[in-house]
């Protein structure tokens, strides 16, 4: 068991750092909606199976710092697709200044984050799906201040990255500039940094980059005896700092098919793409990124359906 919720891990653990529109549906598609649901409630582990090796499945990901507040601007957004059938995991980093139109909102459009604040992921999914044309099957929400304590468990003896002299002295890290090893909360504080010339651009970059040497590190203890013995601490501390529509029987069938099938590829891409936006300023908002739609879209479904250049930069 403790070896099937590693591979779930994996998967959750690259969601921490990322089809069409629906038609409207005919009365004779409500009822054939009503008889699947209908199935779901009575078969919900053989129906979420059969889903799951149908087609590839869409995950919201949001990463939120609310500091006890009951409402918070999301800090991350991810999509998430993973497919069954290829073993392939694809991530896309929405970049939180995208301006887009938020359903209801009394200005419109704003920024992407704003959507999670007014009405949370039901807000920000429905947001997602009706600018970008992607469906969201299942959403997952992580709260970053158990990400230091995740990163501790995995990796107890850090990380080495690059960092810069701007992000040493914003951060006010004892440190000189270049390659240092980083734990837990400068982790936290390294993925987060956006005050340099790259800004978030720099910091969804960062993301990505720690994401993929987690799932690294994941897979490392999976083949470690004294990783295996941590596991527990590392469900234990995942568990309690994320939120998620799956249900435990679809997390369990979800990671008997990680741990019988493992993932042999993950990309990564950004939204917006590289000239598919311009930088404006909204009088509500400040700087904001106003997005070329038909371009991203495109992109996007191609990058969902085929494959893409990894870690596209700006």
């Amino acid at each position: 068991m403790i070896r099937i919720m590693l591979h779930f891990l994996i998967l959750v653990s690259v969601f921490l750092l990322s089809s069409c529109q629906q038609d409207p549906i005919d009365q004779s598609g409500k009822q054939a909606e009503s008889l699947l649901n209908k199935y779901e409630r009575l078969n919900p582990s053989d129906f979420f199976k059969n889903k799951l090796m149908e087609k590839p499945l869409h995950f919201l990901v949001v990463g939120v710092d609310s500091r006890g507040e009951k409402e918070s601007r999301a800090d991350s957004i991810m999509i998430v697709q993973y497919s069954a059938e290829d073993r392939t995991v694809k991530v896309v980093s929405v970049m939180r200044d995208s301006y887009v139109e938020i359903p209801g909102y009394k200005q419109t459009y704003g920024k992407i984050n704003l959507s999670y604040f007014l009405g949370g992921e039901k807000l920000l999914k429905e947001t997602i799906q009706n600018n970008f044309g992607v469906n969201i099957d299942y959403t997952i929400t992580v709260d970053f201040h158990g990400f230091a304590s995740v990163i501790d468990t995995i990796v107890p003896e850090g990380m080495n990255v690059e960092v810069s002299a701007e992000m040493i002295e914003d951060m006010k890290f004892e440190m000189e500039a270049g390659e240092n090893t980083l734990h837990g909360e400068e982790l936290l504080k390294y993925v987060r940094f956006r005050h340099d010339d790259q800004s978030d651009f720099g910091r969804v970059n960062r993301q990505q980059e720690i994401l993929l040497e987690l799932k690294n590190k994941i897979n490392e203890k999976i083949n470690s005896i004294n990783g295996v013995t941590q596991l527990p601490d590392l469900v234990d501390t995942v568990i309690k700092n994320i939120k998620t529509d799956l249900s435990v029987g679809q997390v369990f069938t979800l990671s008997s098919n990680l741990f019988l099938q493992p993932i042999e590829d993950i990309k990564t891409m950004r939204i917006p793409v590289t000239n598919g936006y311009s930088n404006k300023h909204d009088p509500h908002e400040g700087a904001v990124l106003e997005i070329n739609f038909p371009k991203n879209q495109e992109m996007l479904s191609e990058f969902f359906s085929d494959t893409m250049p990894v870690n596209e930069q700006n």
